[in-house]
This record gives C-alpha cells, structure tokens and sequence, in this order.
C-alpha cells in the first residue's frame, strides 16, 4: 500500500512567498511539497516584472510539518521569503472547500476606475468574494481589462447577478462575459 495513503494530510496552512522572481519557484515548492507527501489544495501567484508573490493553502501530515518548514526556510534569503498561516482559526473552511461556486469574469472597455469599483459593489452585495483580480491596459491604450476570479458559498441568483453586471456595461460602455466550471466544461467538450 502507498504510504502517502496512508497518512492523514491533517495540517492544513496557507503558505505565503514573496520576493525577486525566479522561473522555479512554483516548480521547486511543489517539489518540496511532493517530498513530504503533502498536497496543494489552492495556488494564486503574481509575477510583475521581477518580483513574485504567491499564496499557496497546502494540506501535509502534521508528521512531516517542521520538516517542510525547516526546508523551505532554508531556502530564504533577502530576495526570498517564506510564511506559514494557520487556517485552524479560519470560519469556513475555504479555500479547502470543494462546494464552493467559482466565476470568472473578463471585462474589457473600461475608460475610468469609478466603474471598477462599482462592479465590485455589485459582487460584494451579491455575496461575491474576490479571490484575485488582474488588470491590463488595452492594446490601443484606450482603456483596460479585467480578469475577476470570484467564489462564493452563499447561495445565489446568478441571473440576477448577470443582469446587473449587463446593465453596468451597457450604462458604461464597456463589455463583460461570466463564466463557471459548468461553462467551462461545455466548451471543452
């Protein structure tokens, strides 16, 4: 029998790097992680220009913890840094949790931040978390776009969330498209 089935992955952490950007770190934490039979649950990182900040919630057998850290803090330097989080004291048990919905929504066409901000009233009344955001100016310079990756564990109207997200883009011109995993796998399909 495998022995990583057989131990229980009963640590549960949020793993949080910082530092200057090297092409391996995502490859060397996962790594790492594999070494000690663990497993990463949810990943969200950002590369801007050369530097690289990453959350990473990570389940491992409290057997092989210290190690892990012991590990990874021998990695650390003044480019790098390592922080372990506890999630014991968390409400939900999210980002762990498979029932949550998970969005994410492109819009392009914004000319002014106030509408940004708008469409993020719309998610937080709609009980919307924001897990990450990415903005990129438009290739003619005449505005942005955004890539919203949103979840919640609430149950909703996601058509009435898609009407108001339609009217804010109509009333300020820009275009916005809503997708989930269902989506996801109909076009892969």
């Amino acid at each position: 029998m495998d022995v990583q089935k057989k131990l229980k992955l009963d640590k549960k952490f949020i793993l949080t790097v910082t530092g200057s950007d090297h092409p391996e770190i995502i490859t060397t934490i996962s790594e790492i992680l594999y070494h000690f039979k663990g497993s990463m649950e949810v990943s969200r990182f950002n590369r801007i220009k050369d530097h690289f900040s990453g959350l990473f919630a990570v389940s491992l057998s409290s057997l092989y913890f210290k190690s892990f850290m012991a590990c990874l803090e021998s990695l650390e330097s003044t480019k790098l840094k390592f922080e372990f989080h506890s999630t014991d004291n968390c409400q939900a048990s999210y980002p762990f949790d498979p029932e949550n919905i998970v969005f994410e929504i492109n819009a392009w066409g914004f000319k002014e931040q106030v509408t940004t901000i708008e469409l993020l009233r719309i998610l937080s009344r709609n009980h919307l978390r924001v897990d990450s955001i990415e903005s990129h100016a438009m290739i003619n310079r005449q505005g942005y776009t955004l890539l919203l990756k949103v979840s919640t564990d609430h149950v909703i109207d996601i058509e009435m969330v898609e009407r108001e997200l339609q009217a804010l883009a109509e009333e300020e011109s820009f275009y916005i498209s809503l997708m989930d995993d269902e989506e996801d796998i109909k076009e892969a399909i």
